[in-house]
């Protein structure tokens, strides 16, 4: 196992890193020693050779360190697990494998955590192998190149696990796999973030382990890992190579008069969206008239137009700052780091959370860490977000640290042990049951067990359903045994709005965190009372557009404007609840439909529920998803779809969209989606 990791040799690299980031010469030979050769100045002929037969096939500007190398000549020969800080350039390094061995591979995964960083990737395929590739991140847009035979498929775990995805992996050989930020697949009890997707990330990663022919993994800040239960044959290679230096100052006054707003890019930290909102009001920035900031009133004019003139968002943006959490629209996440990146851009301050910090390549060369993130490894990788690799005009990234105790926390040679959820036999979360369905396990006790046995009766015995086709479905044991307490009930409802509150308030009733975006509890979407205003189903027969929901909102109740910009955050969020927490039902219904148990008379109520689940997320020819996907408002996403949808002839989505710049039609879009698509 190549094992490069040394806190000695890490101390020195810092030292000849600052020195270098100060302008003072370093020898080649303490370049040569401490791995830093890419910031050679050296014109000597064998400086120059060492540097051509390093040099990168995808970017010719960048000429790879030796590690690099190194663990392209072990990727080429073995499967890899690669730890490494941010800066070392590990999804880079994964690309620059492909582009070496465009010829070989024809049939490649991508997974990633976030739709962002799904978003982000693609981006990067396009510019670097478009016309070598297709590009998939979506079952429609595979549906559509099936029988293209070079792909590279960039998803989200879940995505993996629809049958359109699975019957395609299970009759092709899968050339390379890339499962990136694998710390994500480590449960983590104190997380709010829920068992099932754990799970699911795991099941999947069981399940592409098992598939693919080459294997790399990556992930920062990863000292130890075990693949004791797959038992794959992969080379460790752990280093601590850092390329970059950055400045650690603790600033302990932590007042508002020293918060600079200045027009200097940075970001400012914090652990989580409402710290974001308690911290804007203390400062009440947006009724200081001083700290206008020149800002682009076409996205402002739509703001107010589509979603409200006094959403707290755009009032921000015209001061320059960007708020950047998971629960801002994404659309909007787009815009925000598209113009921080710019040199002329519209943002200069980024209030955000580890969302923006967690892999997406927008740079910047200030942080601001306000608030305590959870643990050393968090701050290390936030830290490890500050400066970019440029070699020929090195910049110093600047951190600054409001809390000691934060700054006590920093310990960049403190690096996790990774106990990857399936490669443990413990049964260890609070979801026992699909933990062991899912992940091969047994509990001690024998409760769980029990439990599904049970289940499995009450399946084949009422529903003709075995438990391995629950598995192929992949759905959630609780939220199945919910279903089935509440079968006669919600599938003979005669009106939908009855079967949407049961989803719900009886199956969901564990993931209504969207409840809390109010604070009142004035607004009758919380309630139980029939026929009323209710946000969720206003939403899905709007078919995701805000402005009338928000109007009728509005004209109801009449409320001030700290609880309609309350109202539209929580919006945001119901959007996410019906696309990826309402859409577990959807694949509940496959099943029992499997079985021809509906009836279209006594369950239509039940049925056209469904459907209208599915309809919000995926129009019948799959564009909906995919332009979701890259940015594009819901309120654009009918209009492209349909207009791109003509462009048959026309080989992938990117390339369709870029049909449509300079049409009449494209004027008619929104800023954000004529941004986005000009950008491609």
């Amino acid at each position: 196992m190549p094992n490069k990791f040394d806190p000695n040799m890490n101390i020195l690299r810092n030292y000849f890193l600052k020195g270098i980031y100060s302008g003072e010469n370093i020898s080649e030979a303490e370049l040569d020693f401490t791995n830093l050769s890419i910031y050679s100045q050296s014109n000597t002929f064998f400086s120059r050779f060492g540097n051509a037969i390093k040099k990168s096939i995808l970017d010719e500007s960048i000429t790879l360190t030796n590690e690099q190398i190194e663990c392209l000549n072990i990727l080429n020969d073995n499967n890899l697990f690669l730890s490494a800080p941010t800066s070392f350039g590990k999804t880079f390094l994964a690309l620059e494998f492909i582009a070496r061995n465009v010829n070989l591979l024809e049939n490649i995964i991508f997974v990633v955590p976030t739709i962002s960083l799904m978003n982000e990737l693609r981006k990067k395929c396009f510019n670097f192998f478009n016309g070598e590739y297709i590009l998939i991140t979506s079952d429609a847009e595979l549906d559509q190149y099936y029988d293209v035979s070079k792909k590279i498929m960039i998803v989200v775990p879940e995505r993996i696990s629809s049958k359109k995805f699975k019957n395609y992996i299970d009759s092709t050989k899968i050339d390379l796999l890339v499962y990136d930020e694998i710390y994500k697949l480590k449960y983590e009890k104190e997380l709010k973030e829920t068992n099932s997707r754990i799970i699911k990330m795991n099941h999947i990663y069981k399940y592409l382990i098992k598939k693919s022919h080459k294997i790399l993994l990556l992930g920062p800040f990863i000292k130890s890992v075990d693949f004791d239960k797959s038992d794959i044959k992969i080379v460790k290679f752990i280093t601590n190579l850092n390329l970059v230096y950055n400045k650690i100052e603790l600033e302990p006054d932590k007042s508002i008069v020293n918060f600079k707003f200045s027009n200097d890019k940075k970001f400012v930290y914090f652990n989580s969206p409402s710290s974001i909102r308690s911290f804007l009001n203390k400062t009440d920035l947006k009724n200081d008239e001083d700290n206008y900031h020149l800002f682009d009133s076409d996205i402002i004019d739509w703001i107010s137009e589509n979603i409200h003139p006094q959403w707290y968002y755009s009032i921000y943006l015209k001061k320059g700052i960007g708020i950047h959490h998971g629960k801002t629209p994404l659309f909007l996440r787009k815009y925000i780091e598209h113009e921080y990146s710019k040199a002329d851009g519209c943002i200069h301050t980024i209030l955000c959370t580890s969302t923006l910090m967690e892999g997406i390549n927008t740079p910047t060369n200030k942080l601001i860490i306000y608030d305590p993130p959870r643990g050393t490894f968090e701050l290390n990788n936030l830290i490890g977000r500050v400066g970019r690799l440029n070699p020929k005009d090195p910049q110093m990234g600047e951190i600054y640290i409001y809390d000691k105790k934060i700054l006590e926390l920093y310990n960049p040679d403190q690096w996790i042990d990774l106990k990857i959820l399936y490669e443990i036999d413990e049964v260890i979360t609070n979801s026992p049951e699909d933990e062991i369905l899912y992940l091969e396990k047994s509990s001690r006790d024998g409760v769980a067990e029990k439990k599904i046995q049970d289940l499995k009766e009450i399946l084949v015995d009422n529903f003709r359903i075995d438990i391995s086709e629950v598995i192929d479905s992949e759905i959630e044991i609780s939220l199945l045994i919910k279903f089935i307490e509440i079968y006669d009930v919600i599938t003979k409802h005669e009106k939908e709005w009855n079967v949407i509150h049961d989803i719900k308030f009886k199956l969901l009733n564990s993931e209504n965190s969207y409840l809390g975006g109010l604070q009142t509890k004035n607004y009758s979407f919380e309630f139980d009372k029939e026929y009323i205003f209710d946000a969720v189903y206003q939403l899905m027969i709007c078919g995701g557009i805000l402005k009338p929901v928000i109007d009728k909102f509005v004209k109801e109740y009449s409320p001030n404007v700290d609880d309609i910009n309350k109202f539209i955050d929580t919006l945001f969020q119901i959007d996410e609840f019906i696309k990826f927490k309402m859409m577990k039902v959807v694949g509940i219904y496959e099943l029992f439909n499997s079985k021809k148990l509906f009836d279209k008379s006594i369950n239509r109520a039940f049925i056209q529920s469904i459907h209208m689940i599915e309809n919000y997320f995926d129009s019948i020819d799959g564009y909906e998803r995919i332009l979701s996907d890259l940015g594009i408002p819901q309120e654009d996403i009918v209009l492209i779809a349909n207009e791109i949808s003509k462009f048959q002839e026309v080989v992938g989505t990117e390339n369709k969209l870029k049909k449509i710049i300079g049409k009449d039609f494209f004027n008619r879009l929104s800023p954000f989606s004529k941004r986005i698509i000009e950008s491609l």
